[in-house]
């Protein structure tokens, strides 16, 4: 979490090092860095990633398939490392097998895993080890990842979209073939809101309803 003085702090299980140490317990809140510009932070399966005030993004923890971006696999990375050099940053969603992030001129980038389609280029299956855009859109406005291998992003005229693993329906086609490209969901243009579980979707539409797959 982080306090109104921008500081960084931590708790729990870190053997890959997410909050700065390989410890399997931290039982107590602790400082991460001794920066004081964070402004948001968002929590993987074994990784951790932050953005600072200024829209950079870091990371650290698992970095198998590339998850952590930096170019590498390595799975143990206990130090806070900037990924890449953009400056505009605005949210991030992680699973076990890959990573999305939008930034805030409305772009989807991802990297990790890509045996399922992940990153949305038809292309498979080699591991994505830095960021790189899904798509030419730039008017997406909110992204999801299942637990897995599943990718969900709206645009801002309220469409849903999806692409990668389409384990359980998830990408309500009445299908269960993965998906190589962001595809549409349906034609309802009401999309407000989507939360996504490791193998079902919760989504709100504008006038409150709440609908459910997977």
């Amino acid at each position: 979490f982080i306090k109104s003085d921008g500081t960084l702090w931590g708790w729990g299980y870190s053997s890959f090092g997410q909050l700065g140490n390989t410890n399997m317990t931290n039982p107590i809140p602790f400082q991460l860095s001794t920066d004081t510009d964070w402004h948001k932070t968002f929590a993987g399966v074994a990784n951790a990633f932050f953005i600072k005030t200024n829209g950079t993004l870091w990371g650290m923890g698992n970095s198998e398939f590339g998850l952590l971006g930096n170019g590498s696999t390595t799975q143990v990375n206990p130090t806070l490392q900037q990924i890449g050099t953009a400056t505009n940053w605005q949210k991030i969603s992680a699973s076990s097998d890959m990573t999305i992030g939008i930034k805030t001129d409305g772009t989807i980038w991802g990297w990790g895993q890509n045996d399922q389609y992940e990153m949305g280029n038809n292309t498979c299956c080699a591991n994505q080890l830095t960021p790189i855009q899904i798509g030419t859109a730039n008017h997406w406005v909110d992204i999801e990842t299942s637990l897995g291998a599943s990718i969900f992003a709206l645009k801002n005229d309220g469409t849903l979209w999806g692409w990668g693993l389409n384990l359980a329906g998830l990408l309500a086609d009445n299908t269960v073939m993965a998906r190589s490209i962001p595809t549409q969901l349906n034609a309802d243009t009401d999309w407000a809101s989507i939360h996504v579980g490791a193998a079902h979707i919760l989504a709100l539409k504008t006038n409150g309803t709440l609908w459910a797959w997977g």
